[in-house]
């Protein structure tokens, strides 16, 4: 327990070192001071015309944007998805293999699964079946560890 009361009061301790406050202004390099920029620029953009496009830009386009945002479907809260070992190795290679994420496959067998409703029976008749099996799966896996427990073995 002391060894803790030392720490602690080593870290709270005043004497510790000041380190001096950074530049946050962007004309710093972040690199060494002989090294070559990254991108050679033959003209400057004075500082008005930048302000200008700025202003010109944002005052024009924002209203577009905002328009075209409010249009866009919002994603919702984060969803942990615990699936089988095997089904989820497939899917991550029919994602990868598609160039999609597989948040965006859900959506969008959900989507389809709305439109077709003989195949969305199909599919939660599927789904009551795999739900009993995983039930019976964490019966099993409950009991065991009982019996490993509390049973004489």
């Amino acid at each position: 327990m002391s060894d803790v009361n030392d720490i602690r009061s080593i870290l709270t301790s005043k004497s510790r070192a000041k380190v001096a406050p950074r530049d946050p202004s962007l004309g710093n390099k972040r690199s060494t001071p002989e090294s070559k920029p990254l991108v050679e620029v033959d003209d400057e953009i004075p500082e008005t015309e930048i302000d200008t496009f700025t202003t010109f830009a944002t005052s024009e386009d924002l209203s577009g944007l905002q328009t075209e945002l409010n249009n866009l479907t919002t994603v919702g809260k984060r969803l942990a998805v615990h699936l089988e070992q095997g089904i989820r190795e497939d899917l991550v290679k029919l994602c990868d293999s598609n160039d999609i994420t597989p948040e965006i496959l859900i959506e969008a067998a959900i989507a389809l699964l709305q439109e077709k409703p003989n195949l969305k029976s199909k599919v939660l008749a599927d789904a009551k079946v795999r739900l009993a099996k995983r039930k019976r799966a964490g019966l099993v896996r409950r009991t065991l560890a009982m019996m490993q427990k509390y049973g004489g073995s």
